[in-house]
C-alpha cells in the first residue's frame, strides 16, 4: 500500500529533513553558525564564545562545514598566521532555521 502525498507535508520530497539534520544535528553546529551569522570569526573568537567546547571538537565542527560547503576557511600570510571563518550562501541559508528554532526557544525556554 502506497502512502499517498500530502499538501501539508514538512518536505518536498523524503530526505530534505534529514540533509538538513546531518549538518545542523552535531552538538555546537548551530551556535557555531549563530556566531558566523554577525560576519566573520576566527578560531579564538568561537573558543571565546563557545563556552566549554573543546579545540578538538570545534576544529572537527568547523571541518564538517567546510566539507559540506556552508562556511570557507581563509587563510592570510601574516606573522603570526591568521585564519578566518566566513558562511558561504549555503550556510546564509540555513540563518531562517536558526531564527525559526531562537524563536521557539524563547517561547517554551523557562
Amino acid at each position: 500500500m502506497k502512502l499517498s502525498r500530502s499538501k501539508n507535508k514538512l518536505e518536498e520530497r523524503d530526505g530534505c529533513i534529514a540533509c538538513a539534520a546531518n549538518i545542523l544535528g552535531s552538538k555546537w553546529t548551530a551556535l557555531i553558525l549563530r556566531d558566523l551569522a554577525v560576519g566573520p570569526r576566527r578560531f579564538k573568537d568561537f573558543e571565546q564564545s563557545l563556552q566549554g567546547i573543546s579545540p578538538r571538537t570545534l576544529s572537527q565542527r568547523l571541518d564538517e562545514l567546510e566539507s559540506e560547503g556552508v562556511i570557507t576557511k581563509q587563510s592570510f600570510a601574516e606573522v603570526p598566521p591568521r585564519v578566518e571563518y566566513t558562511l558561504t550562501k549555503k550556510g546564509q541559508d540555513l540563518l531562517p532555521i536558526l531564527k525559526s528554532m531562537a524563536t521557539w526557544g524563547t517561547k517554551y525556554s523557562d
